[in-house]
């Protein structure tokens, strides 16, 4: 198939969803009023609601933890690592881990797609496969497993990359690389990869998280194709395609999302789930991911989990009232909402971005519980997720370029929390 029979194919499916969602199916509130309707997903047959009423309490094991976790380590001290990570979490009080398997195009995994990590590669040559042992571990624990993944970004390391149609964007003096959303190669190689591990583990999910078209406005104008896109936006409007080339960028990752989400439903029970940035009108026009179309239509995401990552004195966004303006997006009944709590940031200061609350995190000692307080009272949210696990144990933290920690309000802020996490 050509490319210009492959757009006129991809035409036909896009307006046939868009009438499906004219139907009734579409949000009901955008970030702007603007927003065309969401395209692209199905209903996966059979599929009942994503989770069970059961509070969800989840906690992030990421690429950064792992490498310190398997770097150097025999098959034996991998797994000892990993049984113990998961019976830290279980001991937290928590019922899911979601354990990063691909981060920059890489695996901690065997994988025939993409190429070890750095981390994980001795221990894959010699036969030891961390997912595996992973899924085990956990499921030991009575914990599930969700297999978080980074879709389209490959990092520094360009010799990561699965196929060509690739794109890079500079940071500080360094090129990082990423797939091309609306390349047909790419998003096959993406989906493959999903299907991989669900088939080849006993996952209980998988989550992409925010990491969609990046934010670099100089290398992905928002009204006029980047240059990497330019050859496949020419052969849409060549193929009587007529959406702006913003809203085209949104349906190359609805058609990502939705195929994902057809893929990890071919394990029975799988569930598939995205924890987006928690500004929802960023994700809309910078990240080009529909938020609030996937969670109002079904076929797209079993959950959501946005990063609050505030607190509750952040002068642009307070905690309980971000909460509440994601309670208040219209979901679908398949959809459950989840909110990811920056654990990260306690005993931290300053808090850059927050304004008159840059020291809050340093002068309390109970901005987690009271977050997962104000979860539990609000009905709308169905569970938590915490970034991340290391921060659990407070003397571990390091600060970031012009912060300070204070480990005793790490510790104090990590004591008033397990209470609640152990009901």
């Amino acid at each position: 198939m050509n490319l210009m029979q492959n757009w006129r194919t991809r035409l036909a499916a896009l307006a046939a969803c868009l009438a499906l969602l004219a139907g009734g199916c579409g949000p009901l509130s955008r970030p702007e009023s603007t927003s065309p309707p969401a395209s692209g997903g199905e209903e996966a047959p059979g599929t009942d609601a994503a989770e069970t009423a059961e509070e969800f309490r989840g906690v992030w094991i990421s690429y950064i933890e792992l490498n310190a976790l398997l770097k150097g380590k025999t098959a034996g001290q991998a797994a000892q690592a990993l049984d113990d990570v998961m019976e830290n979490a279980a001991s937290y009080g928590m019922n899911t881990v979601i354990f990063h398997v691909r981060a920059m195009s890489d695996a901690y995994y065997k994988s025939a797609l993409f190429p070890p990590a750095d981390a994980a590669k001795a221990l894959l040559e010699g036969g030891f496969d961390p997912l595996a042992y992973a899924v085990e571990a956990a499921h030991r624990q009575g914990l599930k497993i969700h297999a978080w993944v980074n879709p389209y970004r490959i990092g520094a390391k360009k010799e990561n990359a699965g196929c060509t149609d690739i794109f890079s964007v500079d940071s500080g003096g360094t090129p990082y690389y990423y797939y091309n959303p609306a390349s047909e190669e790419a998003q096959s190689l993406i989906l493959q990869g999903v299907e991989e591990i669900v088939a080849g583990y006993a996952v209980d999910g998988v989550q992409f998280d925010d990491y969609f078209y990046p934010a670099d406005t100089t290398v992905i104008p928002p009204d006029s194709p980047a240059e990497f896109e330019e050859p496949a936006y020419e052969e849409y409007t060549s193929a009587g395609g007529g959406l702006a080339v913003a809203d085209w960028r949104r349906a190359q990752v609805d058609v990502l999302v939705a195929g994902a989400y057809r893929k990890v439903h071919a394990r029975e029970g799988c569930v598939f789930g995205i924890s987006p940035d928690a500004n929802v009108s960023k994700n809309y026009t910078t990240l080009y991911a529909d938020i609030a179309g996937w969670i109002a239509c079904p076929g797209y995401v079993d959950y959501i989990c946005p990063q609050i990552y505030f607190g509750f004195e952040n002068s642009a966004a307070p905690f309980d009232q971000a909460v509440a303006d994601w309670a208040a997006y219209s979901r679908h009944d398949s959809v459950q909402l989840y909110v990811g709590l920056g654990i990260y940031k306690t005993g931290m200061s300053p808090d850059a971005y927050a304004g008159q609350g840059k020291e809050e995190w340093v002068e309390h000692s109970d901005i987690m519980k009271r977050s997962v307080e104000c979860l539990r009272g609000q009905p709308e949210v169905d569970g938590m997720i915490f970034y991340s696990y290391s921060s659990f144990t407070a003397q571990t933290r390091s600060p970031a370029a012009g912060q300070a920690y204070d480990p005793e309000t790490g510790q104090k802020e990590v004591e008033n929390l397990l209470p609640l996490l152990r009901q």
